[in-house]
């Protein structure tokens, strides 16, 4: 059986937008043929992709916590929840003080089970490098970092890349600019003056994107032609190139 991919989306500011790429991601992904997918809530403090995908968090790594011995593939299945056939979510906790109770050393475990599990795993992360976003960037394939047209945004962004270009191999990463808007002020090529590095992928600002949010349903399952999914699926297809997964059907609603 073949390795899967671990893709990890990465943002330095909250409110890129960053759950909603990795979300959206996870789902044009699973749109790859038979693939299977896991979509990971790293943010164990604040976490929103039960919210966003509107699943209750019955199951999360909490439940790993206790369990004497080092992980088995059949545990680790125990923890997923389901949202869509071949989508699982590796949802965060959601009691008072669940998060410290997971240690990184449980996280990096839990890494180098799931590509045995899944064809891709997508992690999304808070928005600051601790060790669980180190453990998360360490067990990667490739890395989606997310920043927005704004300046302070972009700043981030260029620091970020400065950091990660000393750890890791710059070929393996991907940067995307969220709700990019022409009447901003900033244009494609200022943007990539402020950041030096070229941005592979630019969404554009739609507010069909917050009301999906609100609906509970990722953009490319309601809207799979609107113009944010077309980009977030010319990711995906980017993505699945360098390992020949490029074969992709829409999602149903």
């Amino acid at each position: 059986m073949s390795r899967g991919r671990i893709i990890t989306v990465f943002a330095a500011r909250g409110g890129c937008g960053k759950t909603t790429v990795a979300t959206n991601l996870a789902v044009i992904l699973c749109a790859l043929g038979t693939r299977r997918v896991c979509l990971v809530d790293l943010d164990l403090e604040f976490g929103d992709v039960a919210c966003m995908l509107g699943l209750r968090a019955d199951r999360s790594m909490c439940d790993a916590v206790q369990s004497a011995g080092p992980l088995t593939l059949e545990q680790v299945a125990a923890l997923m929840t389901p949202f869509r056939p071949s989508l699982d979510c590796l949802l965060a906790p959601t009691g008072p003080g669940d998060a410290t109770q997971i240690p990184h050393t449980l996280v990096s475990e839990l890494l180098s089970l799931l590509p045995a599990l899944y064809d891709y795993v997508v992690i999304d992360t808070p928005a600051v490098f601790n060790a669980l976003v180190l453990a998360a960037l360490d067990a990667s394939d490739h890395q989606v970092v997310v920043a927005t047209q704004e300046r302070p945004s972009l700043k981030h962004l260029r620091l970020t890349l400065d950091v990660l270009d000393l750890l890791y191999d710059a070929g393996t990463r991907t940067v995307v600019v969220n709700r990019f808007d022409n009447r901003a002020g900033l244009t494609a090529t200022d943007v990539d003056q402020l950041v030096r590095t070229p941005v592979a992928i630019a969404l554009p600002n739609w507010t069909d994107v917050p009301a999906s949010i609100n609906r509970g349903e990722p953009i490319t399952i309601g809207y799979p032609d609107h113009p944010v999914s077309r980009a977030i699926g010319h990711l995906a297809d980017t993505l699945a190139a360098t390992d020949g997964r490029c074969s992709r059907d829409p999602p149903s609603a």
